[in-house]
Formats: structure tokens, sequence, C-alpha cells
């Protein structure tokens, strides 16, 4: 995309760059309020924020999956989930079962007490997100979504 700017001369700028580059700076403060609010959601349930999205990640699909799967699905570094991983096995969230298909890399399964942390964090989250969305309509939200993919979905080519 950087491609994209050289086309002009350094002077002048495309009509949409003002507009993209507002959208970026509302989504890095989108961000900052997401993690800022999944610290809150967390707080007395004996994780942290980021912990809690790796155990979703791992949770999500009800069936184990590997670090490595794990972290392409979350878009993060293996080593930074391998890190929250080993954290959550040792508080009990999850274990490490052998993988059939590769020895060396292990499954990650969430255990019973994983379980039932991220049903007792969804109704959290749940009760947070019906006092958020107020008039926003479902396809308010759907186009949202849609942009924001397509986006991503360009950067990452």
């Amino acid at each position: 995309m950087l491609s994209i700017h050289w086309r002009y001369q350094m002077t002048e700028k495309p009509p949409y760059s003002t507009v993209f580059n507002e959208l970026m700076s509302e989504c890095f403060r989108l961000n900052r309020s997401f993690l800022d609010v999944s610290q809150q959601l967390t707080e007395g349930a004996g994780v942290t924020g980021t912990q809690w999205g790796v155990l979703a990640a791992l949770g999500q699909g009800g069936e184990p999956s590997t670090v490595a799967e794990t972290a392409r699905r979350l878009g993060l570094a293996r080593q930074s989930v391998q890190r929250v991983a080993d954290v959550l096995a040792d508080t009990g969230l999850v274990k490490y079962v052998p993988n059939p298909e590769d020895k060396r890399a292990k499954l990650v399964e969430v255990t019973a007490a994983g379980g039932a942390l991220l049903a007792d964090l969804k109704d959290r989250q749940h009760a947070w997100v019906d006092s958020i969305v107020g008039d926003y309509s479902d396809a308010d939200i759907d186009a949202a979504i849609q942009l924001i993919k397509n986006i991503r979905q360009r950067i990452s080519l």
C-alpha cells in the first residue's frame, strides 16, 4: 500500500488520505479502549485480558489446537501465545495433551475450570455489550465489521 503514496508528489495528498488516516487513528484508540475494557471485565477473575483472549481462542471450536494454530488465528507471534498458554496451564485453565499428528507440537485443551471461567467472562462481556450497543443496528455493526475485514485483508497481502 505504500507504493500508492509514491504516485503523488510529496506536497499533494490523495483525496482519501486524511479520512483514512483518521480511521486508522480511531482504530488505534478503539483498540486501546477494548484492551482497557478487557482488563475491567477480567477484574477479580484471576486472569488478565490478554490471558482471557488466548483462553477464548484456545476454547474456540471445542477441540484442542496447537499454540501455533491459535497464534495464526489471533494474528500473534507463536512465542507470545506460548508464554500465555504456559501461564494458563500453570493455573489449571488449560492442559497440554499429546498430538497424534505431531509429537513435538502438543495440543492445548481447555479444562473444566477454564471452560467455567470462559462462561463467566462471556456473561460479563454480554452484559457490557448490552450496555454499549445502544441504537446501533445489526446492519451498522455488520458494515463496520466488513470494512475492517476488507482493510485488514488488503494490509495482509
